[in-house]
């Protein structure tokens, strides 16, 4: 029976590698999206042997996934661990909106601006993902959004909950023009300066969410929440 050598976690020298390659491709699926990068140009600007991208990764869809989800993944449970932190100290009572907003957005607008490129492959993965990545992230993100979901219905009794669940739609779609300009403009390098935007941010999604329905539940019909993943059917894509 043969062995699988190939190492689980690489050598120096391999983190090093690794990290060019994401870092790479981070700026060019950012730029360009999954299918206008090919895993030749990515190598070759990267700086690594082409063999290296199928060693580490395999296929360009896992290079991709990994890309993204690094940094999406620790954002999404920060995100969950200020929440329930919040909860606790509450000792069940109703969070304040401005409190749950600010748990929800302020690891991925912090995100955005430390890693600039970020930002960019975010907005396409939020709108428009690669239907391979969309059963990944409606997993990674379903237990965050549920948990905020319910923190909001909870502290926001007379809003519909169809209105919540489009509403924190909404609210995320607001960090993604945002943090596109200010991590232009090397907003991460002034920390006050960053805290008075994502305080204004907070506040401004927060009276979003409060406000009255725009149309009376019982004069419109139930609002569409966010689809479920659609099956993929496996590619061949080329580099």
């Amino acid at each position: 029976m043969a062995v699988n050598r190939k190492p689980t976690t690489p050598p120096d020298d391999g983190r090093e590698t690794t990290r060019r390659l994401l870092d790479t491709a981070e700026k060019l699926f950012a730029e360009h999206g999954y299918d206008g990068v090919g895993m030749r140009a990515l190598a070759e600007e990267a700086r690594v042997n082409l063999g290296a991208t199928t060693y580490y990764y395999g296929s360009k869809e896992a290079l991709y996934i990994e890309t993204f989800m690094r940094r999406f993944r620790p954002a999404n449970a920060e995100g969950l661990r200020l929440l329930r932190e919040a909860e606790a100290a509450s000792r069940g009572k109703p969070l304040p909106v401005e409190r749950i907003v600010d748990c929800l957005l302020r690891p991925t607008f912090l995100l955005e601006l430390i890693h600039p490129h970020f930002h960019a492959l975010l907005a396409r993965n939020l709108f428009m993902p690669p239907a391979f990545l969309y059963p990944v992230m409606h997993k990674e993100m379903k237990p965050n959004m549920e948990a905020f979901i319910a923190a909001l219905a909870k502290a926001l009794p007379a809003v519909p909950l169809d209105l919540v669940h489009m509403r924190v739609v909404f609210s995320m779609g607001a960090l993604l023009p945002l943090s596109a300009h200010f991590g232009r403009s090397r907003v991460a390098d002034k920390p006050k300066l960053t805290e008075v935007i994502l305080q204004e941010l907070v506040r401004f999604v927060s009276a979003g969410l409060r406000s009255a329905p725009a149309v009376p539940p019982e004069s419109r019909p139930p609002l569409p929440h966010p689809p479920h993943p659609p099956s993929h059917e496996p590619n061949n894509p080329t580099g």
